[in-house]
């Protein structure tokens, strides 16, 4: 099987062919990324370029059979002649297979106004000065990352906005915008590096394989490091709710209820009538719900739709749930549950970050 993480085979077609189009006398060639004039926000969170450093530029990355698969590829790929082999062996011979290129870049995780540099790329080796634009194909994938922390930024300042209009507690705000991405993505390594960038500002998140990330490639040497860990709780699934059918749903609430650690359960209510669900808790099985959420101080049940209208379904469970379950008046006039029981809004699955 031929190893994936090539170098030598990491850039667009017509890379390949760049090396013999420069100016005889070129020896730097010096590039940058910006985000443009015309973005959506105003501001770019740049984020994931040490990920793409560590895992595919670090290093001893070169070596005399990547060069030759890479070679064999490219000369059936565009025609003979075409690969720089000349170029890759000077690196793997004068600089023993590491790269001869300098990468600046702002601090991950910080917002930068558009139309400003968020990094440059230079050769260090005025031989190699065909090396910096021949890995801009895999340097500008920091815009998937970037993409994703900038939209979870955003959602915050937004969520943070309304918390201040209710005259809400914002304890609870890092925790306010959950990742269920996993199942969205296009690969274990996309839902990865989606998933490690929604951490830069929110801590929930259930895409597991998101948590590897900062170990591996954020451990040192990153301020970030310690911020980039998420959290998760226990919770059900239609295939838990529905193991009773729907006449059995009063036997599967109670066996969730009894059988949960303490913490945080948050429980998906529609996999029948989500109306009858809060009806069910309120009343039928409120001494249950009770039982649960007074055995530790810290117990809390979420109660989950996962389908219909994210704003009228929302707004029907509130008025439910505030039916059966007290609430007082905060100084700003909003409703305040009086109980640990949080509600839990529609939950839309985010495809395409």
């Amino acid at each position: 099987m031929i190893e994936n993480n090539n170098i030598c085979l990491l850039s667009d077609s017509y890379k390949f062919t760049h090396h013999q189009f420069y100016p005889d006398d070129t020896e730097y060639v010096y590039s940058y990324l910006e985000s443009r004039n015309g973005a959506e926000f105003n501001r770019t969170v740049f984020f994931g370029l040490q990920y793409i450093l560590k895992k595919y530029l670090e290093g001893e990355v070169v070596s005399a059979e990547k060069i030759e698969i890479a070679k064999n590829i490219i000369d059936a790929h565009i025609s003979p002649g075409i690969f720089n082999e000349e170029g890759w062996y000077r690196i793997l011979k004068k600089f023993k297979g590491k790269l001869p290129i300098e990468i600046k870049a702002v601090r991950e995780g910080t917002p930068v106004d558009v139309s400003n540099v968020l990094m440059t790329v230079v050769n260090t080796d005025k031989k190699s000065y065909w090396l910096t634009n021949y890995l801009e194909s895999l340097l500008l994938q920091v815009w998937y990352p970037s993409t994703v922390a900038t939209l979870t930024r955003e959602s915050k300042k937004l969520l943070n906005f309304y918390l201040d209009v209710t005259g809400s507690d914002k304890s609870n705000l890092n925790f306010m915008l959950h990742d269920f991405g996993f199942r969205g993505a296009s690969s274990c390594e996309s839902s990865q590096l989606a998933g490690v960038a929604h951490l830069v500002n929110f801590s929930g998140t259930d895409t597991v394989p998101a948590l590897l990330v900062p170990m591996n490639y954020y451990q040192k040497n990153n301020n970030l490091s310690n911020n980039l860990t998420g959290y998760s709780v226990q919770a059900t699934e239609h295939s838990v709710m529905t193991s009773l059918g729907e006449i059995g749903e009063d036997t599967t609430i109670k066996t969730i209820l009894n059988s949960a650690k303490d913490g945080i359960l948050s429980i998906v209510i529609d996999s029948y009538n989500y109306q009858d669900f809060i009806k069910k808790i309120g009343k039928d099985l409120r001494r249950d719900v009770d039982l649960f959420l007074n055995r530790s101080e810290g117990n809390k049940i979420v109660l989950r739709p996962d389908s219909g209208d994210p704003v009228t379904t929302t707004l029907d469970c509130l008025n439910l749930v505030d039916s059966y379950f007290p609430s007082s008046l905060n100084e700003k006039n909003y409703k305040v549950s009086l109980q640990r029981l949080v509600f839990f809004g529609v939950m839309v699955l985010i495809i395409n970050r």
